[in-house]
């Protein structure tokens, strides 16, 4: 992997693992996430503004991505309020390269059902399985919990999947990357906006109380997504991917430090399981 992408993914997977512990820090986590989200459309619309839209030949796979994600924000949403992000963040997280990975073997026919993704997929499952257990003695943590944040992988998979495709559509530069991060970024605060409207939020309230926190983490979750869509561009895209999870560490070493969450040992160990799983599966 050439260096500048390293450095591009790695940057991602930091500012990635910082944004959702502000979120996760707020007294309402899933209302301190959904300001980030509107703060982000707000800041797009100026950047497209000045930047340009990207090649249209990528807009159905940027309305792609925004649907899968919306799913995934509501999800994760719901996974904050219920679990420690010692524990939701890397659930889901790990979830995303199983998925990632089936779908390239089956549907897309990019990688063959070899030794390594197998032995990947299955250090990541058992990942999930010491996450598991290593919430049974957890504050706040429930089943159900755990399924919303193993589902929230899944459609981060899709996100990527469909990303990793549109980026290279978008055009060539800078100009192409940021002008479909600014434009991913305002449908999405658009499609959040409307499914909380109908499911009851008040949005105005929502951003009344968090308003300078939303800017500030969506600056962090912004820079972070455009970052990641450059290094798609450069490419290669597996490689790239598999070091952006490594902001699973970070998630949980800020957990520890930042939230002050009691970290045991086995929930490192499934950490650094999932982690080494992630790697296996792209580099493998």
């Amino acid at each position: 992997m050439p260096s500048h992408v390293l450095l591009l993914a790695l940057t991602s997977a930091i500012l990635h693992a910082i944004w959702n512990t502000l979120a996760r820090s707020r007294p309402d986590p899933g209302f301190g996430y959904a300001a980030m989200v509107f703060s982000a459309g707000l800041l797009g619309l100026p950047l497209l503004g000045v930047i340009g839209s990207p090649d249209p030949a990528c807009f159905p796979y940027i309305v792609a991505s925004c649907l899968f994600n919306l799913m995934t924000m509501r999800l994760t949403m719901l996974a904050y309020d219920r679990l420690p992000l010692s524990l939701a963040y890397p659930i889901s997280r790990a979830a995303a390269p199983v998925f990632v990975g089936m779908m390239q073997i089956l549907i897309f026919n990019e990688e063959s059902a070899n030794a390594a993704i197998v032995l990947g997929i299955g250090v990541i499952c058992g990942a999930l399985l010491l996450l598991g257990l290593s919430a049974k003695s957890g504050d706040k943590v429930d089943q159900r919990g755990l399924l919303i944040a193993l589902l929230a992988g899944v459609f981060t998979g899709a996100v990527v999947l469909v990303d990793s495709r549109g980026i290279r559509l978008a055009g060539t530069g800078v100009e192409a990357v940021i002008g479909y991060g600014a434009m991913a970024a305002i449908l999405n605060a658009v499609m959040l906006l409307v499914t909380m409207f109908f499911e009851g939020s008040r949005p105005r309230a929502i951003m009344r109380n968090n308003f300078r926190f939303g800017v500030m983490g969506s600056l962090i979750s912004l820079t972070s997504f455009i970052l990641i869509l450059k290094a798609y561009q450069f490419g290669p895209v597996a490689p790239a991917s598999a070091v952006r999870e490594t902001s699973v560490v970070f998630a949980t070493a800020f957990a520890g430090w930042w939230l002050k969450e009691t970290i045991g040992r086995l929930r490192w160990v499934a950490v650094l399981m999932a982690l080494g799983g992630i790697v296996i599966i792209k580099l493998g």
